[in-house]
Formats: C-alpha cells, structure tokens, sequence
C-alpha cells in the first residue's frame, strides 16, 4: 500500500550590507532545512542563487487485504436440455412412426413366410 510523503522544505535568511565601496556583502546566512533537502547557494556580484531539491518519496507498508469475502448463499434454478413442446411432438410422432413401420414389417414377413 502506498503511502506518499510530503515534501521536505528549507528556510533561508541572509543579512547584506555595503561596504566603503558601495559593494554588497553578505553579512551573515542561516538555514534551516529538512533532511531529505539539497541546498546549495552562491553570491556574486550581489546576487544570491539558492537551490533546494527533494526528490518526492514514497514508502510502501504492508497492508491487509481491504476486500473481505463473505459466502452468501445464492439459489440457482437449473434446467438442462428441456424440450419444447414441438421437439416432444415430433419425438412422439417418431416414435408412432417407428412402430408402425416395425409392426408392418413384422406382417409382412409373417404373411411371405406363410405363403411359402
């Protein structure tokens, strides 16, 4: 799980003065930063660049599973194969059909025997 850090800071104050020369000096620098801050400072010519990076971080921490199963019963009608009423019609007159052509066949093969 992760869990995202705010990011660091720092603080910078700086005292300048003129010299004789009318030249700015600095007269003295404080910081304060975080520990995951990189600074770096330079003064020319009466100018003062600071720079402050962090790099963003993220921390990952074992987490449980926040889905939580819980078995429910569910009632399931099932119906397999089941004809319709025209599929049983025509198995029924297949089957009387069937019957038929046997019982002929059984007579006419009792009625040549018979002849003969």
């Amino acid at each position: 799980m992760p869990v995202y850090l705010s990011p660091d800071s720092a603080l910078l104050t700086a005292l300048f003065e003129c010299d004789s020369t009318n030249q700015v000096v600095l007269r003295q620098m404080e910081e304060w930063k975080g520990k995951s801050m990189e600074t770096g400072w330079s003064f020319e010519n009466g100018r003062l660049d600071y720079q402050a990076k962090t790099a963003p971080d993220t921390v990952y921490l074992p987490g449980q599973d926040s889905i939580i199963y819980v078995p429910q019963p569910v009632e399931i009608k099932v119906e397999v194969n089941r004809l319709t009423w025209g599929q049983e019609a025509w198995i029924r007159v297949g089957k009387a059909l069937s019957a038929l052509m046997a019982g002929l066949l059984i007579f006419i093969l009792i009625k040549k025997r018979l002849k003969t």
